[in-house]
């Protein structure tokens, strides 16, 4: 079997008596291709099915339109009503909130670092009490 991992918005929880399936959509984003086309950004979804230990967890932690990041297997078939047939299967193995990248974040730091140096200062206690009118 191989490694899975995806990283996406939870759509659905679905609980079934021994298993729960964790619905997911993946952006992923459009490019220009060589000869000049443009591929469009387009939504991948996921089906994730969990063990049945998995299901308290999953209803305690996590909820529709959270941003998760899933590891597991993925099988190179699929099994509906007993029977083995074309398609994949992902057995999910860990779930995890995931955070959501940003790109500011080094210029943010450095803001915040610069507001800190400039609030070393003497408080002007006597303008603070006065009254505003």
């Amino acid at each position: 079997m191989a490694d899975f991992s995806v990283t996406g918005f939870i759509r659905q929880v679905k609980y079934l008596e021994n298993a729960c399936i964790v619905f997911i959509d993946e952006f992923k984003k459009g490019y220009m291709r060589p000869d000049g086309i443009s591929v469009c950004d387009k939504y991948l979804s996921w089906s994730c099915v969990f063990k049945g230990y998995f299901k308290n967890f999953i209803n305690n932690h996590f909820s529709n339109g959270m941003l998760v990041q899933i590891k597991g297997e993925i099988c190179p078939y699929a099994i509906k009503h007993g029977e083995m047939i074309d398609g994949y299967s992902v057995i999910g193995q860990t779930i995890n909130i995931a955070s959501y990248p940003r790109g500011s974040v080094k210029n943010e730091a450095k803001m915040i670092k610069e507001s800190q140096l400039h609030s070393i200062a003497d408080p002007n206690l006597e303008d603070y009490m006065s009254p505003d009118f």
